[in-house]
């Protein structure tokens, strides 16, 4: 034991120096081998606690953007360290989103960018800058919305044949998503994708939100994925329509030509149905003492078989008109002298001169089976305006109203006081 003690304490010195000498050289290879540097890495930026938003019924809107930002940071140190970070690809970057408040915060928030490395304590290194060193966050409340789903087809079918959508299941759904997103949507549609397509067929279509544009949205989000539409496969047919007339016109008219305008419509259903139908009749139009043209129109709507429907190509409405002929319209004119004053007025009566114009539908109409009157009964003195009663032949009509004249009452006692002076 002494003789190991003496030979570890035997030059002593000298010893300690190599020792000394040794740590030197190794820190001497160490700087030469492994010298201090700086290197840049990049990395896309990270979202990290993004749920933290969800739980507070936010969204950030601008996390695609976000996310695709390019982090670039200069770091310093050891190069065995840097190429450790290298090696292994252990540098990202990312914000944190659980350092907003959410009960307070705007909706834009600016984050610091933090980075890792994937060191351990000993594996020191600077960083020297972070490009960008922050970044915007917006946040925006998160809303739903209920839509009807609407059915879009793509493909082509035979010619005459429309397709729709007999049934949507589900009716309705619900759009997720940031306010202003949700805003944006204005309506949700399952593309149909149609391939020898047949009647109440069950086509499971994948469904997307569209803007007023007809562009589609990616940034909301729907309660389903997909909808079940039944198809609704119709044929479109030209059915002739026709009408008839009931009743007899006035005396000394007769029925001339019926007609329809249009004498058809265009009506659509499933072919079946279609097969069975060789025309549309509308009611009987009542024609029971006219005696000028009988026109109706009719909604043809109300009279197609149950399972059809007008086309969306044709109008629907039915116009029937009934010609009326045999009946002659005069036109009668008269003058004051011819009317006949009837009753008695509190003084004289006197028409004034003028002349009349009536309209009279029939036949046979004279001068001498027309006549007029005018009933003065309790006229008191002064000027009157009163209707003429114009008297017809039993088939006669007058056309319009009966014309108005004027009548002047004049006092009995001054017309002989008048008489009396003259002969004065």
């Amino acid at each position: 034991m002494s003789k190991f003690k003496e030979t570890l304490t035997k030059d002593a010195g000298w010893k300690l120096l190599s020792v000394f000498i040794a740590i030197c050289l190794w820190f001497i290879v160490i700087n030469i081998e492994n010298p201090v540097e700086t290197r840049i890495f990049t990395a896309n930026l990270d979202i990290i606690n993004a749920s933290y938003a969800e739980e507070a019924g936010k969204t950030i809107t601008n996390a695609d953007e976000i996310e695709n930002t390019k982090v670039s940071v200069r770091l310093r140190g050891k190069r065995m360290v840097l190429d450790k970070i290298q090696q292994n690809k252990s540098f990202s970057a990312y914000i944190d989103i659980s350092s907003i408040d959410m009960d307070s915060s705007p909706d834009e928030v600016s984050l610091p960018v933090k980075i890792k490395t994937g060191l351990l304590a000993s594996d020191y290194v600077d960083t020297e800058y972070i490009t960008p060193s922050d970044v915007d966050v917006f946040l925006d409340e998160n809303v739903s919305k209920d839509f009807k789903v609407e059915a879009i087809f793509n493909g082509s079918v035979e010619t005459g044949v429309s397709v729709s959508s007999d049934t949507i299941d589900p009716e309705y759904v619900k759009v997720y998503g940031a306010k202003g997103d949700v805003l944006n949507v204005a309506s949700v549609k399952a593309a149909v994708n149609l391939d020898s397509p047949h009647n109440g067929q069950k086509v499971t279509s994948t469904l997307a939100a569209y803007d007023a544009d007809g562009n589609i949205l990616d940034n909301v989000y729907i309660s389903r994925d997909v909808a079940v539409v039944t198809l609704k496969m119709e044929t479109e047919r030209k059915i002739p329509v026709q009408a008839q007339y009931t009743g007899e016109p006035a005396d000394g008219c007769s029925v001339g030509k019926v007609t329809l305008s249009p004498n058809y419509v265009y009506i659509s259903g499933s072919p079946d149905i279609l097969s069975n139908i060789m025309y549309i009749t509308l009611p009987d139009v009542d024609i029971t003492g006219s005696t000028a043209d009988v026109i109706r129109t009719y909604d043809v709507s109300a009279y197609i078989p149950q399972g059809a429907e007008v086309a969306s190509n044709s109008d629907g409405r039915i116009t029937v008109t009934i010609e009326i002929t045999g009946r002659e319209e005069h036109d009668i004119s008269f003058n004051s002298d011819d009317i006949e004053i009837t009753g008695t007025a509190q003084g004289t009566a006197e028409i004034e001169k003028d002349t009349f114009n009536i309209e009279v539908s029939g036949s046979g109409v004279t001068d001498d089976n027309i006549s007029y009157s005018l009933d003065v009964t309790d006229l008191t003195p002064g000027e009157h305006r009163v209707q003429i009663d114009v008297s017809l032949p039993d088939d006669c009509s007058l056309i319009g109203q009966a014309p108005y004249a004027t009548v002047i009452i004049s006092e009995e006692n001054q017309g002989e006081t008048s008489q009396e002076e003259e002969a004065q």
